[in-house]
């Protein structure tokens, strides 16, 4: 299943089925239920606010395989030249006069902690992150073998991501803000290597401080999302 949070002009959120999906830089959309699921509109994935540009739609699982500047879902989606046709032209598109969406109308609940296990979970936990990229961290905690990181991405939502069963860590006090990150599997489980940024710690950054490459070794991966 392909779903995501979208978030609403009063800043809270609801969770919908995608039923295409468009990665094109500041220009990326989707097809989305409101929040009513009465209706099925076409979602551009950023908007622009009084604090700049803000994201619409955080994709937390995407099962659609993407190339950059088409859409991509299913073909009973987007082979309907009516459903398009409406979309694109701004109408209200409800969905009963589109049967076909009717048994994708149900509420989908939120595990508490997104697991890490497989490859496209590492690809979905990238991508709604946005691989880190300018993330800030803002709280780091150490309890027993785990080790939970506060991630504030900058990018519309904090990102805390339970690292169970620590084996290996270079990694407290070094990091201000992350550049570049990237999770790998390994034979023990996982590991989170920061590949560029900038030295510090959640009170700050160095900016002309070299931070090597920080990185921690964990058994298993748990993630949690809040929308700003």
């Amino acid at each position: 299943m392909t779903y995501g949070l979208v978030k609403k002009q009063d800043g809270s959120t609801y969770v919908s089925t995608i039923f295409a999906l468009k990665y094109a830089g500041r220009e990326s959309a989707a097809i989305v239920f409101d929040d009513t699921f009465q209706q099925i509109k076409m979602l551009d994935m950023w908007g622009t606010g009084s604090a700049g540009s803000q994201r619409r739609l955080f994709v937390l699982a995407n099962d659609y395989a993407m190339a950059s500047g088409t859409w991509a879902g299913p073909d009973w989606v987007l082979r309907d030249k009516k459903l398009w046709k409406e979309l694109q032209s701004g109408q209200e598109v409800r969905t009963d006069r589109f049967p076909q969406f009717k048994k994708h109308t149900r509420r989908i609940c939120l595990p508490d902690w997104f697991e890490v296990k497989t490859e496209k979970d590492i690809s979905d936990l990238a991508n709604v992150s946005m691989g880190f990229h300018d993330a800030c961290i803002c709280a780091y905690t150490e309890t027993g073998r785990d080790v939970e990181v506060v991630f504030d991405t900058t990018w519309g939502c904090h990102i805390t991501v339970r690292f169970a069963g620590v084996t290996d860590a270079d990694f407290k006090e070094k990091v201000g803000q992350i550049l570049e990150s990237e999770i790998r599997k390994t034979e023990e489980g996982f590991s989170f290597v920061v590949l560029d940024g900038f030295a510090g710690w959640t009170d700050g950054c160095y900016y002309n401080v070299p931070i090597g490459e920080p990185y921690i070794r964990c058994k298993r991966i748990f993630w949690q999302i809040r929308v700003d």
